[in-house]
């Protein structure tokens, strides 16, 4: 049974962050996506090994096998079940499960909405290494808030250029890697990324502020920006995000995120309509 795409990026993005709020070396047992939407993927880790074995399946193991798989996916458009075994010196240590579920669980088509329909072909187009850029419906701004802290606020504003969406969302899923390994309370100073085909950067940092920019705020923006900006509007482009903590007279800008596409190895900075090198 095939895995639209589409659905294997929104669970790996949401599986990974879930990921990067663990401590990089904490023992993990048993774990597996929570059913995203009406999405039905399902990404499992499962640790076969006895608590006194020396060699254990940590959160460092399952990021990396992660990664992995759906870099693979996403190179050979095999948007299939996996199932992988991970070992150390030839010890197994886990395995990870990547499956649709079955189809006595699936929602019915007729209970998707149109604008769900159309964004599931979007991303499945793009996920052929032959697609080109996505058409998109009309570049906007506007302003979201994290619905588990109110406090956290982004502005964002899309610049006008469209960028392949499997680049877009592998981009995200590097950026989330890349800040898995730190602990979440530290300060986060800045995350440089381009996606494995290098269609995409993603650039985050931190600027001066009375409110700390950690890397739970960097995982948590990236997140948003998936999830509630680009794949809801149906977007994949070009955008700048100004990441915003307070309430009132306490709000200050503490982080700014910014997706730019990358063309002949130069990134293409809309905001200041400069090419710069990479």
């Amino acid at each position: 049974m095939p895995i639209r795409p589409i659905e294997l990026y929104q669970t790996a993005i949401q599986m990974m962050y879930d990921l990067a709020q663990k401590p990089w070396t904490a023992r993990v047992m048993v774990l597996d996506s929570k059913q995203f939407g009406d999405y039905q993927v399902l990404i499992m880790f499962i640790n076969p090994q006895p608590p006194t074995a020396p060699d254990q399946l940590e959160v460092k193991h399952c990021v990396a096998s992660l990664w992995r798989a759906v870099s693979v996916m996403t190179d050979t458009v095999s948007f299939c079940l996996v199932r992988s075994h991970l070992a150390i010196g030839g010890r197994q240590i886990g395995a990870l499960s990547i499956l649709p579920l079955p189809p006595s669980s699936r929602i019915a088509d007729t209970n998707h909405t149109s604008s769900d329909t159309g964004l599931t072909r979007e991303v499945d187009e793009a996920s052929n290494s032959s697609a080109s850029d996505n058409s998109v419906e009309g570049w906007g701004k506007g302003q979201i808030k994290d619905p588990d802290d109110p406090a956290f606020t982004i502005n964002f504003q899309f610049l006008g250029t469209t960028i392949n969406s499997k680049e877009v969302s592998m981009a995200v899923l590097e950026a989330m890697t890349a800040a898995a390994p730190s602990p979440k309370a530290t300060a986060c100073e800045e995350i440089h990324v381009v996606s494995p085909d290098g269609g995409c950067a993603i650039i985050i940092e931190s600027v001066a502020s009375r409110h700390s920019f950690t890397y739970a705020f960097a995982t948590r923006a990236l997140k948003l920006l998936y999830q509630g900006i680009i794949v809801p509007r149906k977007e994949f482009g070009d955008i700048y995000l100004e990441l915003m903590y307070g309430t009132g007279s306490s709000e200050q800008k503490f982080g700014e995120l910014r997706m730019l596409r990358v063309a002949n190895g130069l990134i293409q900075n809309h905001t200041d309509g400069v090419a710069n090198e990479r």
